[in-house]
């Protein structure tokens, strides 16, 4: 026995040593037995748990010691693995780095299948590679050698799996194509046989691959495959959580910075603008870190796209600037998406919207004015620092781009309403025919562009919108939110014309960001436009407005009158009545008032009317108004009418004001709710 153990080859280099088996031997003589578990070396890599006995005894008249052993070698390797999957599970839910995470789930594989090598490679989305991962001495020396490898079929076993998402083996990697250039350095690795699965989350994107690694050609049976799934399901959910934390950190600075930017992008002024929105996409290429952004408007007149800012190739006004010219039917023709697409170097728009560098795919952002067909209003191109742009990025920067949309109208509205402001001291008749022009804007400003309606599955919203003069200060805002929610809006600016025109175009342009920002909250929605509006308001214009967050799917609702008329409340089997709830005062003319949202009900069968002054104050061509009785008298003797409510309340106010000029705009809405 001792010519055996005390050979140094039948150790390893832990978890024992020939010096703890002789002191353990030597307590045996002590205390007369001893029974210890131990690791003995049985070749290279290879090892063998034993359950070890030695005692006293008597042999031929001398003092002997008696030594058995007992093979635990599977139970020891499985309780070891059931330890390694606990400290793993534990990892994952105690939230420890992802760097012991993938330490346990290697070392799991390597035990539950003897002789192999694990590697683990995180997918890193903006470059689109695989990187390598490890702290033992074999992945370590893997790292230095394959830092990466790209996410390409083709690109070693590890590429090919992240690109077929599914499982590749290679029996023998010194005759597999995968692995050209690099089977010398696996020699020098000691493997020759390399199982590669791809890590996915929920909703199937890459994650990571996990590798294992044979000295000899072999292929993986059902309970090898049955092991590395069971990981390979593990480090996934223990990805994906550090993703989901990491993502959960950042959001709220992302979140932050889109308000911030937001605010900037609305403040910009009209007579600084390329400059101050180039300032804009610095900030915007310095947080997310791009390799480039440019920003592209359409040049109506003559329906090119041209970029207007940005932070690569000339700017506006220098050299070269103007070569940089798309025709919008040409790029509809090739572009054919609303939504954010990446063009490569082999498609045809990608020479006509890129400036310079090394070749890399590119972001393309559309700013359609409608989402489901309003006109070309501009574009975002962005490049990433690598390879890609990070998915997370991409739903922000639509996000910011919704905002760089309106901002563009707003330019293009203000630019035509000063041209018409100029051309009606020159001439009356080509103002006329500017103001034709700025009310298409205006009204490309709210939804259906004056007359719109959307069924919804338990509702139907209906809205109207007729301006007294060319451009008016009236205005009405459908927005979906998250959750099923739709904020409506119904506002009249506190004047006529161009001035209030511009006040709506500002009013409309906050709405829309502050309501995504504020999540809904229309008290927080109330003050913050209200804040707004009051800065630099030498005219002392205002605006009444009333709000109403509706959930689709419950009925219930919220409602907020800033000076507003009454809305009208419509039921089944009952009389109509006028809203008396809390009004506050109008916004744009005191900082710091208090705003109040109250409950609302809409049940089954019941419609809620949103109107502005223009309804109860239209005379008729004897000096009489309609007032509120002729509405509420409206609104009961409607129920028998085979036209929907708006269309009828429509038709009665074309009745009483026949033959008398219209005094004011004229804006109504309904929210019809049918049942579900």
């Amino acid at each position: 026995m001792d010519r055996l153990f005390s050979k140094p080859d039948a150790w390893l280099l832990g978890p024992h040593s020939l010096v703890d088996f002789e002191d353990w031997l030597a307590s045996a003589r002590d205390f007369g037995m001893a029974r210890r578990e131990w690791c003995f070396s049985t070749g290279p890599d290879e090892s063998l748990w034993l359950d070890c006995e030695v005692g006293n005894t008597i042999f031929a008249g001398q003092p002997a010691r008696l030594f058995s052993g007992v093979n635990i070698h599977h139970r020891k390797m499985e309780s070891i693995a059931d330890n390694l999957r606990e400290r793993a599970l534990f990892g994952i839910n105690a939230g420890r780095p992802l760097d012991r995470l993938i330490e346990a789930a290697s070392k799991l594989l390597e035990v539950q299948i003897p002789g192999t090598r694990c590697i683990v490679s995180l997918y890193d989305e903006q470059r689109d590679v695989l990187v390598s991962q490890g702290n033992s001495g074999f992945a370590k020396e893997f790292c230095t050698q394959i830092p990466s490898v790209p996410a390409r079929f083709g690109a070693t076993s590890i590429g090919s799996a992240a690109h077929t998402r599914a499982r590749v083996t290679t029996e023998s990697i010194s005759g597999d194509h995968q692995w050209q250039g690099y089977s010398q350095l696996c020699q020098e690795l000691n493997v020759d046989a390399a199982w590669s699965e791809p890590v996915q989350d929920q909703h199937g994107n890459l994650q990571a691959v996990i590798t294992l690694f044979s000295p000899a050609p072999r292929k993986p049976d059902s309970a090898v495959i049955q092991q590395f799934s069971s990981v390979v399901s593990l480090l996934g959910l223990g990805i994906e959580r550090e993703q989901w934390k990491l993502a959960l950190e950042a959001s709220s600075a992302h979140e932050r910075f889109v308000r911030e930017i937001g605010v900037e992008i609305v403040n910009v002024r009209a007579d600084d603008y390329a400059p101050g929105l180039q300032e804009v996409a610095r900030r915007i290429q310095a947080h997310y870190g791009l390799g480039a952004l440019n920003i592209w408007q359409v040049e109506p007149d003559e329906n090119l796209l041209v970029p207007v800012a940005g932070t690569a190739g000339p700017q506006p006004g220098e050299s070269g600037a103007s070569t940089l010219q798309v025709p919008v039917d040409w790029f509809e023709g090739v572009f054919r998406s609303r939504e954010p697409k990446y063009v490569i170097p082999q498609d045809e728009l990608y020479a006509r919207i890129r400036h310079s560098g090394p070749p890399r795919p590119v972001l393309v952002v559309p700013l359609y004015s409608d989402a489901a067909r309003g006109p070309l209003l501009g574009l975002l191109t962005v490049e990433s620092r690598h390879q890609y742009v990070k998915k997370s990025s991409i739903e922000y920067l639509s996000v910011i781009g919704s905002v760089i949309k309106t901002s563009l109208i707003n330019r293009r509205l203000m630019t035509r309403l000063s041209d018409a402001a100029d051309t009606e001291r020159r001439a009356r008749q080509k103002l006329e025919g500017e103001l034709d022009v700025a009310r298409n804007i205006q009204m490309s400003m709210v939804p259906g562009s004056g007359s719109y309606l959307q069924q919804f599955r338990a509702w139907n919203i209906e809205a109207w919108l007729s301006p007294a003069k060319a451009v008016g200060g009236d205005f009405y805002e459908l927005i979906a939110l998250p959750q099923g929610r739709l904020l409506a809006a119904v506002g009249d600016v506190s004047d006529k014309g161009v001035p209030a025109a511009l006040f709506m175009a500002r009013t409309v342009s906050l709405l829309n960001f502050l309501a995504r920002s504020k999540d809904g909250n229309l008290r927080d929605i109330a003050e913050g436009l209200n804040r707004e509006l009051c800065r630099g308001n030498d005219a002392c214009m205002f605006v009444t407005l009333v709000l109403v967050l509706v959930d689709l799917a419950s009925g219930k609702a919220d409602m907020l009158s800033a000076g507003h008329t009454a809305p009208l409340q419509r039921f089944r089997g009952r009389l109509p009545l006028l809203w008396r709830g809390e009004v506050s005062a109008p916004l744009g003319l005191y900082d710091d008032v208090p705003f109040t949202a109250a409950p609302l009900d809409i049940p089954d069968g019941s419609s809620l009317v949103l109107y502005s002054d223009g309804v109860t104050e239209a005379f008729n061509k004897d000096g009489s108004e309609f007032g509120e009785d002729r509405l509420l008298n409206l609104g009961h003797r409607a129920d028998g009418s085979g036209d929907s409510f708006l269309a009828h309340m429509r038709g009665q106010l074309s009745e009483f004001t026949e033959g008398a000029e219209q005094s004011d705009d004229i804006t109504i809405m309904t929210i019809n709710h049918h049942g579900f």
